[in-house]
C-alpha cells in the first residue's frame, strides 16, 4: 500500500519500489508528460501532511 506524505519542499512516498515508480509516472503525466519532480511539489506549509 502507498502511502504520500507532502511538506513544502520534500516528498516522502513509502511503499514497493513498483507502486512508488507507478505513482510517479501517473503523476508525471497528469502533469503533462514533461514534469519534474520539483514541479509535483504544491506549495504548503512545512508540516508532513498525509495525502
Amino acid at each position: 500500500m502507498l502511502k504520500k506524505y507532502a511538506a513544502s519542499h520534500k516528498l516522502q512516498w513509502v511503499g514497493k519500489a513498483w507502486e512508488i515508480r507507478h505513482a510517479i509516472r501517473q503523476e508525471m503525466n497528469r502533469k503533462g508528460g514533461n514534469a519534474r519532480l520539483a514541479d509535483l511539489l504544491a506549495p504548503k506549509d512545512d508540516r508532513a501532511v498525509k495525502i
